[in-house]
This record gives structure tokens, C-alpha cells and sequence, in this order.
């Protein structure tokens, strides 16, 4: 057995499988999505390969998250997600998307049309800010972050939030009057949002999320 220590950020992150991100999707309903998990971070931030977990490795530890890899229009992509426990209908805690190369803003709905139709939401609202929307990024940030809420609760007390790591062509993005259906999309996450953090951050007469318009058209 071979194992590996990593060090792992927390993940608040949320994801559905064929239609649309849910907060009620499972893990049973991901692998038919997207297949089998690869490798395995448990709660002790150790590496896993799934053969080795599930022949020791679920006797020592607790899963933490699973890694998935698959391919979209030759795009290479690693997928992290969290799960409430390890039974199949076990919920999505958390989930990030970190494509091989960066995609532009106006192919996310040829590379990821399950995400994509969120956009489609009624009660979907874009906005971009200068602070961070999300703790989970994994790469480098540019001082502008870019999000869409979808102002439905799922899963009882929270909203959907879809933050994406936003850049310009090879250099990092600085100002929200800068975002088009150009810009680059590194990672992307879709994570739990309270109503006390939309109403702090939407809600106010100078809301730090700003709208903008939607470029994912």
C-alpha cells in the first residue's frame, strides 16, 4: 500500500449530475455522472488509490474527499468532492472543478452543460467582487472573483453559489469593468451560500457582490 500525505483545504462546495448543480445530488448519482473515484484523501490528509482503500485503507481512516478524472472536448479534468458519509445516497458536501487549461467564460456551456444550466436559472444572479468569494481555490487569484447565486433553498437553509477563479489572457484580472465572455474561467467551485452571507453581501445599498450582466449566453 501506498500512501501519500497531503495537506487539503476545507470544502464547502456543492454539485448535481445530469441536468443542473443541486445540493441534493448523491454520491451514487456522481459516478454514473462522471465514473468511479480515483484516488481517495482521508481525514488524516492521505492519498489513496481506490484499490488500496478499499482493501485497507476504509479500516483505518475516514474518507475525507474523493478525486474524479474525466474528459470534456479533449479537456482534461480533475474533480474533488465531499461526501456527508460513504454510502451510495450519501449528499454532496463540497466540490471544485480545475480543468487541465483555462476555458472562457462563453464555452462554459460547451465543456460543462450540466453546470451551465444554472446559469439558465430564473433566480440565478450574476455578480462579480473584490473580495474572495471562496476559501476553496486551489490556484492563484486574481483581485476580481466572479459568481453566480441562484436564489432558490436546497437542501432546507441554503442557496446555490457558483464561484469561479476568473483571469485575463495571461495576466490576473484587476478591475470588474474588465470581465467579458472572454475571460478565463481557471477553476470553478459550486459551494453552500447561507442567507445571512447573501443578505450581508447582495442585500445592501452597497452590495460587495456588484451585478453584472450575464456572459455565459
Amino acid at each position: 500500500m501506498r500512501k501519500i500525505t497531503l495537506l487539503i483545504c476545507s470544502m464547502l462546495f456543492l454539485f448535481s449530475s445530469v441536468a443542473f448543480a443541486s445540493l441534493d445530488d448523491t454520491k451514487l448519482s456522481i459516478e454514473k455522472q462522471y465514473g468511479d473515484y480515483r484516488l481517495l484523501i482521508d481525514s488524516d490528509n492521505q492519498l489513496w488509490t481506490k484499490a488500496d482503500w478499499e482493501a485497507k485503507g476504509a479500516k483505518r481512516a475516514k474518507a475525507a474527499s474523493y478525486r474524479y478524472s474525466f474528459s470534456r472536448q479533449g479537456i482534461g479534468v480533475q474533480m474533488e468532492v465531499m461526501y456527508a458519509n460513504n454510502k451510495p445516497d450519501a449528499l454532496v458536501v463540497a466540490q471544485r472543478f480545475t480543468p487541465d487549461m483555462p476555458i472562457t467564460i462563453k464555452e462554459m456551456k460547451k465543456y460543462f452543460p450540466e453546470v451551465y444550466a444554472l446559469t439558465k436559472a430564473p433566480k440565478a444572479n450574476f455578480f462579480a467582487t473584490y473580495s474572495s468569494i471562496s476559501r476553496n481555490f486551489q490556484e492563484g487569484q486574481s483581485p476580481v472573483s466572479m459568481g453566480v447565486l441562484i436564489r432558490e433553498l436546497s437542501n432546507g437553509n441554503y442557496y446555490t453559489l457558483l464561484a469561479f477563479n476568473v483571469q485575463d489572457e495571461g495576466r490576473l484580472l484587476k478591475n470588474i469593468e474588465y470581465i467579458s465572455e472572454d475571460t478565463y474561467i481557471r477553476e470553478f467551485t459550486i459551494e453552500r451560500a447561507s442567507r445571512t452571507t447573501v443578505h450581508d453581501t447582495m442585500d445592501t445599498s452597497k452590495p460587495d457582490w456588484q451585478p453584472i450582466k450575464n456572459y455565459f449566453n
